[in-house]
C-alpha cells in the first residue's frame, strides 16, 4: 500500500487496495491514527458529507445577493437582520495549493455591521431530519479565512419542526469559537450532538439538524455564540464537511452530476436566460382572443415536500398581448413533489395576428 499508513494500536482485519481505500473486515482502531493520502475508514466511504453542496459549486438562484434568506449558494441560507451583507461566489486561482483538492469556488460573506442586541449576520445549512447524527459524536471541518484576525462562531441547532406540538429547538446543542487569520486554513469542530430520546417532532415533516456560521451577533444571541459581539468584516469559507466520528477526512469530492440533483430535491428552477434556454413554453395560435393551454412539467428529481411555486414570464412573441401562469389541471393537487400542473392563458392582440409563444422561468422551492 504505497504511500498510505496506518499507525498506532490497530486491531482486527484491514485490507488496503489502494490509497484512499480501505476493505473488508471488522476494523477495531486505538490509540492514536494517522489517517494519510486520502485514507478512510470503510464505512465512512461514499456520502459521508452531510453537508450537500459544501465545496459550493450549485448556485442556481445566482452568484450574489445582500438580502435575507436563500437567494445564491444552493442550501444555504446566508441570514441578516440589522446588519448588511453580501455573499457572494468567488473563484479559486486554477492550480493553486492553499485549499487542496483543486475547489473551483469558496462563498464569500462581506459583513457591515450595524450594533444593535438582535443584529445578526450568519451562514446556515439545514441537514433535512434532527434525527441526523444524533446522540453521536462528530466532526466538522472548512476551509476559511478572513481578511484579518478575527473570531467566528459555529453553532449546531436541533429544530425539530413545525406543525403539532414539537419538542422546542435545541440552540446551542455545540458552540464552538473560532480563530481566523487572514490564510486559508483547514479548521475542525469535534462535539456529541444531544441525544432525541423523549423529543417530540412537528407534524409538517421540517425538523432538522442545522450548521451555522455567525459572522457578527448581537448580545441578544450571546448563549449561541459564546458572546462573540459585533464586527463588521469579510469572511471566506470552502470545502464544508460533516461526518460521524471524532476525526475529519479529506474533504468528499462528488460528481457535480451527483451534487446538483441533492440541491435540486430542495430547490430547482428552469432556466432564465432568454427566449431560446428557457425551460418551459406555451405555443398559441390566432384564432382566438384568449386561449388557454394546460400542460405537465415533471422536476428532474423527486422534492422534498409540496414546493412553493412562482414564476417570471420571460419572453412573448408573434400576436402576444398578455398572460397569465397558474398551477391548474382543471381537479386536484396540482402541485406533487414530482411534477406540476401548469395552466396558462394568453391574450392575443387580434384574430388575425401571428401565432407565437410565451416562455416562462419556473421556480419551486421545498428549502427547510
Amino acid at each position: 500500500m504505497s504511500n498510505s499508513a496506518i499507525s498506532g494500536n490497530v486491531q482486527g482485519l484491514a485490507s488496503a487496495t489502494s490509497p484512499g481505500l480501505v476493505g473488508t473486515g471488522a476494523q477495531s482502531f486505538a490509540g492514536v491514527k494517522t489517517f494519510q493520502d486520502g485514507l478512510v475508514p470503510p464505512s465512512s466511504m461514499m456520502f459521508r458529507n452531510r453537508i450537500i453542496n459544501g465545496g459550493f459549486d450549485i448556485w442556481q438562484r445566482g452568484t450574489s445577493q445582500t438580502s435575507d434568506g436563500y437567494g445564491s449558494d444552493d442550501r444555504w441560507l446566508n441570514s441578516n437582520v440589522g446588519s448588511t451583507k453580501t455573499a457572494s461566489r468567488q473563484t479559486f486561482t486554477l492550480g493553486q495549493t492553499d485549499v487542496p483538492g483543486n475547489p473551483k469556488y469558496w462563498a464569500r460573506t462581506v459583513v457591515t455591521s450595524v450594533a444593535g442586541a438582535n443584529n445578526y449576520c450568519h451562514k446556515r445549512q439545514a441537514v433535512e431530519g434532527v434525527t441526523t447524527l444524533a446522540g453521536q459524536v462528530v466532526t466538522l471541518s472548512f476551509w476559511a479565512k478572513a481578511d484579518a484576525a478575527k473570531n467566528i462562531a459555529v453553532e449546531f441547532k436541533q429544530a425539530f419542526g413545525t406543525g403539532g406540538t414539537p419538542s422546542a429547538d435545541v440552540n446551542a446543542a455545540s458552540v464552538t469559537t473560532v480563530g481566523l487569520t487572514a490564510s486559508w486554513v483547514r479548521y475542525t469542530v469535534t462535539a456529541t450532538l444531544p441525544s432525541i430520546t423523549g423529543k417530540t417532532l412537528g407534524t409538517n415533516n421540517d425538523d432538522s439538524l442545522q450548521i451555522v456560521f455567525w459572522f457578527d451577533a448581537g448580545s441578544s444571541f450571546n448563549s449561541r455564540t459564546n458572546s462573540l459581539g459585533q464586527q463588521s468584516g469579510t469572511f471566506d469559507v470552502a470545502n464544508v464537511q460533516l461526518e460521524v466520528g471524532s476525526f475529519a477526512t479529506p474533504f468528499e469530492l462528488r460528481p457535480i452530476g451527483m451534487e446538483l440533483p441533492l440541491c435540486q430535491r430542495y430547490y430547482w428552477q428552469t432556466n432564465i436566460n432568454g427566449r431560446n434556454n428557457c425551460n418551459f413554453f406555451v405555443p398559441f395560435l390566432n384564432n382566438a382572443s384568449t386561449q388557454v393551454n394546460r400542460g405537465r412539467l415533471p422536476y428532474p428529481v423527486q422534492m422534498r415536500a409540496i414546493p412553493a411555486f412562482t414564476y417570471t414570464l420571460v419572453y412573448g412573441d408573434g400576436a402576444y398581448a398578455s398572460s397569465t401562469l397558474t398551477a391548474n389541471n382543471g381537479y386536484q393537487n396540482p402541485i406533487r413533489t414530482e411534477s406540476i400542473d401548469l395552466e396558462t392563458s394568453a391574450t392575443i392582440w387580434n384574430t388575425s395576428g401571428n401565432a407565437g409563444t410565451v416562455n416562462y422561468a419556473i421556480f419551486l422551492n421545498a428549502e427547510l
